[in-house]
């Protein structure tokens, strides 16, 4: 390609009254047509308008038309495609001869294009002229200085190899010659250059690729806006692209604003307006996607508010490398909000730069002319260094040359409060009326930008808009013209004009009553198609309003609502140019010059009518001329109409930490199912947690793949409003059906419309924080109302509210972990993902508050955004811990706000203050001995996200949810100045209790003191002020004096480190629900005994000094006593017997305990019996029988060597730990009974396989699988057989991580890989295996190690495949195992420890045996070394069988090998793994499956040898059934029965 220099001419000097941008000159007579047709739509699609003369071929050659010269002469650049047969074409000629004359006279840019031709070939014309005849040759060698002159331009060289990259290349060459000129700095630039010089010496201060952003602050009319225009112009031509957005903050304050701001941007830098934005949210998107690919120069002008800067730089990774981004703005907060790198302080001009400018405006030279050197300088004084005054007060003083004018002019000028105003007034005022209302329309009709030319145009006629007076504001500093003579009015001007006449819209009401207005002229002759179009919007569902034939008035109004109200306009050209319209030229412009004598207007409105023309002339729309096929234009027409409302997606997070992962499970759920039912799912967790993030993150991902969508964002707000459920319900049906034609009048009304109509479509909905049933029966009352493949989105804090509408599932939110919470955090905080140096404790104590939730994360960083100092964050975090932040605690109140039973409320205060990580039963025990409904209240908290309880039942409150049920006690105390309910902190008990004078109404007290501190001393006194007190906490506190003066309605009383060595006689304890006096100084619990009625929970844990057990016939009504870890404890008192209500016994550390009273195993109603740790207690008492409630005993690490036979005997035990057995009583109870047995009995062999081969089975069905795995961890170093029946692929990954987690070895980084691999291929896995009773291996010092495992029954076919791999296997064989021999047999390998295969179909045959040979490169047995689990992963069914080396030891009868074949058929994904030990390192693995024998062989037995023939019988015999033949009881049972039998006949 040759050069692609531009022209030498400047940009300056184009012609500025051009119609296109580039003229296109090609012949149409050779392959160059093709070249331009691409080229053509290439200039297009970039922006560019081109003019290309499609009627060559009509022309025949001949002499071009008048269009065609005019359109020469109107381009502001012209491109000649030079090719073979160019310059034989008289057209073609004929054009160069006007291009190049354009060239030399109005400095038209000229840019050659040389197609399949050398530049030098053309330049002697050798190729140009190839077929030509001679007489041609001669005529144009006759113009060979012409031909001379194109070839000294440089230009472009075009081959066909690749010409889509050239034409690019050719693109991006003219966009750049069309690029605007400088922006106008000032007339008078005083000043500027030094300035400039610092900001771009700050622009290029970073050495790092990095973008850069620098914010230029200061008051308004310093002269921001001017700096940064003349840096833009000084720098932008580095870039690659660059974009300058002047006043952003009057831009954003327009109907539509924001999108038009964020399209100007994208169009800046793209050259393009094909790619749209339509939403706010979109754009930010499309932005962040789009600028990072350039290194752009971009100015943000007159910034003032923070979304601004959010949609349209929302960080620096929304920024290609080298990019810089300037800032101009009033308020420094946001450039910190920011995080920019720079901030450049605008200073006032000093004296002599101010006495400078405000001479250049006020003598037309740079001093004062003499004698006003004295006043000039009070201006000066006055103007303070403010460009802006000194401009605006220089030019109104530029006609006034008496120095008495001057003085009275300063003397109006002293009001100190607003100068600009003051000054802007006084010119104002000076005006005549008309240049007045010039000024005003300028300010008011957003003009600045328009040619002065084109103004005077449209306002030929009016009165008071002429050039006259466009001087004149020019003269009075009002209005500045630029070099190309565009109009420029200062933002604090323009607001001043806008503010003196503020205007009242007089366009149609913005209601929203229709979806389209359609306006048209009633006696024009193609009525027929306006009739079309009008039927055919009102079929597509649009709800049109045809206006009448005063179109003149319908088009002003529709304009205006346009730009102040956003209104969207679609204007149909038909059979009529868009230019005659926005020039109101052609016939159209005689019709509307004929229309003016025929009517009566008055300038303003002839003004008015002529602006909306041009503006409407100009929009892009359709265009319908000479068409064949109206009702295909129509067509169009409503398609175009009907995708408008169409928002694209919905804007997520700034910074999605973490979003992608939770938006994947929630995809995952709704594509769950398989029928084609609709499905509901729910969202559920607290506020703040981001339900709506996640929520629109998986709208965006998969909204598109359905016929319709809809989210309703806030139903709960929306609904609390006036008409709210209606308008949701109205809006549910517009975005469905696209229109509102159908109107719903009552709730009622619209659940049956809704009904009907959602059924008949597959829709996407969201309802968006929904908190009240009748909000989900208004919009989507149950599965029926939707269509086959509907998926409806619901989030919510009330779980109970899924559970009426019948969810098919939930998806519950989790809090961020800790990586995700400092990464968010960090983005808030510093603008980065990971915090500054020195602030990393300080972002991790914050992440620890914030407890992994996102409001609070975001709402913390911003605040702390601007702050750098670590004294302030410290600060902040103190202050955050005692009150926390308003707006996260307003977002988290919402749910407490909608507790409507006040009891609910109270209990969860209660919660928040005193019983968080307390047991449920326990609490709903105590809240009830308070008079609450605790059982209903607990529950509901729970629905509404603001409690939760864990699967120990231990109930818990997020931290920010804590305080804000603290921050809601403390200032509800304020509001109604008393003390609060409830007191936690210490400064506030003293406080209280110190200064109260009558008593108070305190309903609980904790007062945890840090063993760091001393003891803290407190009078008991003090305590009889709070006699109404129920909850009482202390730790660490010691209380002097009389007991008397506690309350005597204590309900629950905690005192962890109780100092004294009984409980004082005086201290009325007679309604104590829960005692909890852990960690105390107790000898005796009471001295004298006291009648506790009430009491039901006794925890005395960790008493090392207690010797006794309190008299249990005073507690009736226990139910639960922990006396762990108490080594003094030599007794249980024996009327321990009397607690008829005791749940819960534990005594666990108890070493001082020698035996248990006889007494405790009448307790029928003890569930839990823990005794472990109890060293001297050796035996436990066959009358455990009695205790027929019991499920768990628990009594490891104890003295006790034998099982009681009553142990086994009991129905009721379902966990069990006791001489080395623990686990399950159904898996253990076959040890113990094996271990009654006699070492001498014949069937012990038998039975040890069995009892070493404990195995467990889970089928998880239940809804709530997703979210948990069954509690089998803790069991698996236990069992020797697993078998998991998983739900879904996301259940299943998380059980075999965690699996791999518990295993600890080596080949977890393979199998999580294979987990990896089961994702990616929809796999989930299975596992329940059988094995044989051989494992043999064999080994080589120098060769590989091999292991052979066979998991199913002989055979023939399985003796021959063993007997082959035998003789293959090292260390004799070759090591090369036997392939396939179907249908015998089939091998399938890989490297690894891993084999995946699908499960071939063999017909006739069923699946016999499986069989595994393992290769590893470690010497030594591997068989007793290294195995450590096998994995059979059935990733179709979701199933994983897992069995240890022990198990494929052992031997398994039939009916479990049948496990393993009916859950491998035909068509499955399975995966076989082997898990070995640190030190192996498997190569290879090869995996056989071997199939039965045709039935005609299968017919005869397979038999093993006779010597084993009784152990396969007895294998063959169910479980139960074995373990009933092995125990001792059975024996001895059969032998006392025979001897009877036989002594009873020889009776007989």
């Amino acid at each position: 390609m040759a050069s692609s220099g531009s022209s030498s001419i400047s940009n300056n000097d184009i012609n500025p009254s051009c119609i296109y941008d580039v003229f296109l000159s090609f012949c149409d007579k050779d392959t160059s047509e093709s070249l331009a047709s691409y080229l053509y739509t290439a200039l297009t699609v970039a922006g560019i308008v081109v003019y290309k003369d499609e009627d060559k071929l009509l022309n025949h050659d001949q002499m071009i038309t008048s269009s065609v010269l005019h359109a020469i002469a109107g381009s502001r650049l012209s491109i000649i495609v030079f090719s073979k047969l160019y310059a034989v074409s008289t057209c073609c000629r004929q054009e160069l001869e006007k291009i190049m004359e354009c060239r030399r006279t109005t400095c038209q840019i000229v840019v050659p294009v040389f197609y399949d031709a050398d530049p030098s070939g053309v330049f002697h014309q050798e190729d140009l002229l190839g077929e030509a005849s001679k007489y041609l040759k001669q005529r144009i060698l006759k113009k060979d200085k012409l031909i001379h002159e194109v070839c000294n331009i440089s230009g472009f060289a075009v081959h066909s190899r690749n010409e889509s990259e050239d034409i690019m290349k050719i693109v991006d060459h003219v966009t750049n010659l069309l690029d605007r000129t400088d922006l106008f700095v000032a007339d008078h630039p005083v000043g500027v250059k030094s300035r400039v010089q610092d900001i771009i010496q700050l622009l290029n201060s970073q050495e790092s690729k990095s973008p850069l952003l620098l914010g230029v602050w200061g008051m308004g009319g310093i002269g921001k806006t001017t700096i940064a225009k003349a840096a833009y112009n000084k720098i932008h031509h580095d870039f690659e692209a660059k974009s300058f957005l002047p006043n952003v903050r009057e831009v954003w304050e327009q109907d539509n604003g924001v999108v038009s701001l964020q399209q100007q941007l994208l169009s800046d830098i793209y050259k393009t307006t094909k790619i749209k934005i339509d939403t706010v949210e979109s754009g930010k998107m499309i932005l962040q996607e789009r600028l990072r690919h350039k290194r752009i120069f971009l100015v943000l002008d007159d910034v003032n508010k923070l979304d601004q800067l959010n949609a349209l730089c929302g960080s620096h990774g929304w920024f290609g490398e080298g990019s810089r981004i300037i800032i101009t703005t009033r308020d420094d907060d946001l450039l910190g909000r920011l995080k920019v790198h720079y901030v450049y302080r605008m200073k006032e001009m000093d004296s002599n730069e101010s006495l400078e400018l405000f001479s250049w405006h006020a003598f037309k030279q740079p001093i004062p002319i003499e004698g006003f050197g004295e006043l000039s300088t009070d201006v000066v004084k006055y103007s303070r260094g403010l460009p802006l005054a000194l401009q605006v007060i220089g030019s109104f003083l530029l006609t006034r040359r008496r120095k008495k004018v001057w003085k009275r002019v300063l003397e109006k000028l002293t009001k100190p409060d607003d100068k600009i105003q003051e000054v802007l007034k006084l010119i104002f005022d000076n005006l005549s009326d008309n240049i007045k209302e010039t000024f005003l329309d300028i300010a008011c009709l957003n003009l600045s930008g328009m040619s002065l030319d084109d103004l005077l145009q449209i306002f030929q006629k009016d009165v008071h808009f002429t050039e006259l007076g466009m001087e004149e504001l020019v003269i009075n500093g009002l209005v500045n013209l630029d070099s190309e003579k565009r109009i420029g009015m200062h933002d604090l001007v323009q607001l001043f004009g806008r503010e003196i006449r503020q205007e009242k819209s007089t366009g149609m009401a913005a209601g929203g009553i229709y979806d389209v207005f359609l306006s048209f002229r009633g006696d024009d002759t193609h009525a027929k198609f306006i009739s079309h179009l009008y039927t055919a919007l009102e079929n597509a569902g649009i709800y049109v309003f045809r206006g009448d034939d005063e179109i003149q008035r319908e088009l002003e109004n529709i304009m205006g609502n346009s730009r102040t109200q956003g209104m969207v306009v679609v204007p149909v050209f038909y059979e009529i140019d868009p230019s005659e319209v926005r020039n109101q030229s052609g016939k159209f412009g005689e019709d509307f010059e004929s229309l003016l004598l025929r009517t009566s207007v008055d300038t303003l409105k002839l003004s008015n009518w002529k602006t909306a023309l041009a503006e409407v002339g100009g929009t892009a729309g359709v265009v319908i001329i000479n068409s064949r096929n109206e009702s295909e234009d129509i067509r169009k027409i409503v398609d175009h109409v009907t995708n408008l409302p169409d928002r694209t997606d919905l804007f997520v997070a700034d910074h999605p930490v973490g979003v992608d992962s939770r938006v994947q499970d929630v995809i995952q759920l709704l594509n769950n199912q398989e029928s084609k039912d609709p499905l509901l799912l729910g969202i559920w967790g607290m506020g703040g947690i981001g339900k709506t993030t996640i929520a629109k993150a998986a709208y965006n991902k998969i909204r598109h793949d359905f016929e319709a969508k809809s989210f309703l964002l806030n139903v709960r707000e929306v609904w609390e409003q006036d008409n709210g459920v209606v308008s949701l319900q109205q809006r549910l049906l517009s975005d469905i059906y696209k229109t509102t034609k159908i109107k719903i009048e009552t709730v009622e009304s619209g659940k049956m419309i809704l009904q009907e109509r959602l059924r008949h479509k597959r829709i996407f909905l969201v309802l968006d924080d929904v908190n009240k049933v009748d909000q989900l029966n208004a919009l989507c009352g149950s599965h029926e109302w939707f269509g086959e493949g509907s998926r409806i989105m619901i989030t919510t804090r009330d779980d109970d509210l899924l559970s009426r509408l019948k969810v098919d599932y939930v998806y519950r939110m989790k809090e961020m972990d800790g990586n995700e919470s400092l990464e968010l955090f960090s983005w808030h905080a510093f603008k980065q993902p990971i915090p500054i140096e020195g602030f990393g404790d300080l972002s991790t104590d914050v992440v620890m508050y914030s407890g992994g939730l996102p409001i609070a994360l975001q709402v913390i960083g911003s605040f702390l955004l601007t702050r750098r100092r670590k004294k302030e964050w410290k600060s902040v975090l103190e202050k955050l811990k005692l009150i926390p932040n308003d707006e996260v605690l307003e977002k988290l109140k919402i749910s407490f706000d909608g507790l409507s039973d006040d009891d609910v409320k109270e209990i969860f205060l209660d919660i928040a203050f005193f019983f968080i990580g307390m047991d449920q039963e326990e609490v709903t025990t105590i809240l009830e001995g308070c008079g609450h409904f605790a059982d209903i209240g607990i529950s509901l908290l729970v629905q509404k996200s603001l409690v939760t309880v864990d699967r120990k039942n231990k109930i818990g409150m997020h931290d920010l949810l804590r305080d804000m049920g603290r921050e809601i006690v403390r200032k509800k105390s304020i509001e109604i100045s008393k003390e609060p309910s409830r007191l936690w902190r210490y400064e506030d008990v003293d406080s209280v209790l110190s200064k109260a004078t009558r008593a108070l109404d305190v309903k609980g007290l904790t007062l945890k003191m840090s063993r760091m501190d001393s003891r803290t001393y407190m009078e008991t006194k003090d305590f009889e002020k709070i006699n109404k007190l129920k909850f009482l906490q202390l730790a660490g506190v010691q209380l002097e004096g009389n007991y008397k003066y506690l309350s005597r309605d204590i309900r629950w009383l905690c005192w962890h480190g109780f100092p004294l060595k009984y409980t004082p006689e005086e201290f009325h304890q007679e309604h104590l629900v829960a005692v909890d006096l852990k960690y105390s100084h107790l000898e005796q619990v009471w001295k004298k005994s006291q009648l506790l009625k009430e009491l039901k929970f006794l925890n005395l844990s960790h008493s090392h000094n207690l010797k006794q057990t309190p008299d249990f016939s005073y507690l009736p009504n226990l139910e639960k006593l922990i006396l762990k870890d108490c080594p003094n404890l030599s007794s249980v008192s024996p009327n321990i017997g009397n607690l008829k209500k005791i749940l819960l016994i534990n005594l666990k550390d108890c070493t001082g305990l020698c035996e248990l009273p006889r007494s405790i195993y009448k307790l029928k109603s003890v569930k839990t019996l823990i005794v472990s740790g109890c060293t001297k207690i050796d035996k436990l008492e066959e009358d455990i029988e009695q205790m027929t409630s019991l499920t768990i005993l628990v009594a490891d690490k104890t003295s006790v060597t034998r099982v009681p036979f009553a142990v086994v005997r009991s129905k009721s035990i379902g966990f069990i730990s006791l001489c080395g057995f623990e686990g399950f009583a159904r898996n253990v109870f076959p040890s113990i009974i094996q271990s009654w047995m006699s070492p001498t009995n014949g069937i012990l062999p038998l039975v040890q396989t069995f009892a070493g081969t404990s195995s467990l089975e889970f089928f998880d069905e239940q809804d709530n699988s997703f979210y948990g795995l069954p509690s089998f961890h803790k069991d698996l170093p236990n069992l020797q057989r697993l078998w998991f029946k998983c739900k879904s692929e996301a259940q299943l990954n998380q059980t075999l991580a965690s699996i791999l987690d518990n295993l600890h070895t080596k080949s977890c980084e393979e199998l999580e890989a294979m987990q990896n691999t089961a994702q990616s291929s929809k796999f989930v896995t299975s596992a329940s295996t059988h094995c044989c009773s051989q494992v043999p291996s064999s080994s080589s010092q120098n060769s590989l190690t091999s292991l052979f495992i066979q998991i199913g029954m002989n055979c023939r076919v399985t003796n021959t495949l063993k007997e082959n791999i035998f003789q293959k296997m090292p260390p004799n064989g070759s090591g090369l195992l036997p392939g396939d021999n179907y249908p015998d047999w089939l091998a399938f390998n890989d490297n690894g420890s891993s084999v995946t295969f699908e499960v071939p179909k063999v017909d006739g045959r069923s699946l016999k045996t499986i069989m595994c040979t393992v290769y590893s490169s470690s010497p030594g047995d591997i068989t007793s070394e290294g195995l450590k689990v096998l994995l059979v992963i059935n990733c179709t069914k979701n199933t994983i069988q897992l069995h240890k080396s022990d198990a494929l030891l052992a031997s398994f009868d039939e009916e479990e090998w049948q496990k393993v074949v009916s859950n491998t058929e035909p068509g499955d994904i399975v995966n076989v793994t082997v898990v070995f030990e640190n030190k192996f390192i498997v190569k290879k693995t090869t995996v056989y499956l071997v199939y039965d024998e045709p039935n005609d062989i299968k017919a005869k037995p397979c038999l093993e040898s006779d010597g084993n023939i009784f152990g396969r019988l007895f294998f063959r015999l169910p479980s139960l059934v074995r373990s009933i033949l092995i125990s001792r009881p059975f024996w001895i049972c059969s032998a006392v029965t025979i001897v009877w039998r036989s002594r009873f006949h020889s009776n007989k």
